[in-house]
């Protein structure tokens, strides 16, 4: 079992991974000092394969316990969805000294978390990550939020789990377009971080996507790593280094939103990403050389024909409402060499659709 440790204005976030060590979790609770009133919100098609294994992991408990089930898809990060938790959370009298265990994918880490940080004015939270996705970007970092009106995680808050226990024996359930869905946050890692580790997703993008066990825990644990390394440095966003996560999710945020959502999350960011290429080296950041070379890694990886459909004018009226925006001016994060991200780069509207119709050519859309 590998263990990392991330320390922030919250306190500490202590990470685990390992296989099949589910057994280990109530353990790890109390080393926690986690409180002993548990909801679990678990997202029903973790359920539906993995609801004895859960039970089981708690089947010597004799505290406080109760848990909901979450319905699976982008649309359930809603009020709707939030109240139905904080709902349960009240009507079982669960008060402050409570831990709220999210067990599931990005959808369930991000719902769950916003009800544990709003409830109460925040009570514990732990992480149990069951897709590629989550295991190396969103059950780390202290984000959590829910979309409004067709726009992505524009509610939510910063709160950090005490715990977050990635147990890779949850993959084995994953379809194959989970794995793929997760290639584009690893291309970014790849991007944001060493020649090293891109040189090694590069190699390895394949058997990652063929779910070989190996290849996997060295990706979450290297991703796992670099987003601790930023998130410790600027865990609001308020220096501007945390920004470098977000390259290619201006884009990707803008797709998800055009598309009402039908498309995954990381297939999106898969695509936002080689728009982000392709616009650095329209704004001579990146060069033709270098372009080709980070080009090498997403061209291994699958984006959906409905990509295609994606409409200029839509996509850049979605990109106005991005957070990440600042005077009424789209702000992008773009990238000059591996480990080299810029931020804040103001782009006309010309280049954002220049960067789009390149990307559909890219993947031959």
């Amino acid at each position: 079992m590998k263990k990392i440790r991330i320390k922030t204005h919250q306190g500490f976030s202590a990470v685990t991974i390992g296989n099949s060590y589910i057994d280990q979790l109530f353990t790890l609770l109390e080393k926690n000092n986690l409180h002993h009133s548990l909801f679990l919100v678990i997202d029903e098609n973790v359920a539906h394969y993995h609801l004895g294994v859960i039970q089981s992991a708690f089947s010597q408990y004799k505290g406080k316990i109760s848990y909901t089930l979450l319905s699976s898809g982008e649309r359930v990060k809603s009020y709707t969805e939030l109240i139905k938790i904080h709902e349960r959370l009240t009507n079982y009298n669960f008060g402050r000294e409570s831990t709220l265990i999210a067990i599931g994918g990005g959808v369930t880490g991000d719902t769950a978390g916003y009800a544990a940080a709003a409830y109460l004015r925040g009570i514990q939270l732990v992480h149990i990550p069951t897709t590629l996705l989550a295991m190396i970007d969103s059950a780390i970092g202290g984000k959590t939020g829910i979309n409004f009106k067709g726009r992505k995680n524009v509610i939510g808050a910063f709160h950090q789990p005490r715990l977050v226990f990635v147990d890779t024996m949850f993959l084995s359930s994953l379809p194959q377009t989970e794995f793929n869905s997760a290639l584009g946050e690893l291309t970014k890692y790849g991007l944001i971080s060493n020649q090293e580790f891109h040189h090694y997703l590069t190699e390895n993008i394949e058997k990652i996507n063929s779910s070989e066990n190996r290849s996997i825990e060295k990706a979450i644990i290297e991703s796992i790593k670099i987003k601790a390394g930023v998130v410790e440095q600027d865990e609001f966003e308020q220096r501007g280094l945390r920004k470098i996560l977000n390259l290619g999710h201006t884009f990707a945020h803008a797709f998800e939103s055009n598309l009402g959502f039908r498309i995954k999350h990381g297939e999106a960011v898969t695509a936002g990403i080689v728009c982000a290429l392709f616009l650095s080296h329209k704004l001579g950041l990146l060069t033709s050389t270098k372009l080709e070379k980070l080009l090498s890694l997403p061209k291994k990886i699958n984006v959906p024909r409905k990509i295609k459909s994606v409409e200029d004018g839509k996509i850049i009226k979605a990109m106005y409402s991005d957070k990440k925006n600042r005077e009424d001016k789209i702000m992008f994060v773009l990238i000059s060499d591996i480990g080299k991200i810029v931020v804040d780069v103001p782009v006309e509207k010309q280049n954002i659709i220049f960067a789009i119709n390149k990307m559909k050519e890219f993947f031959a859309l």
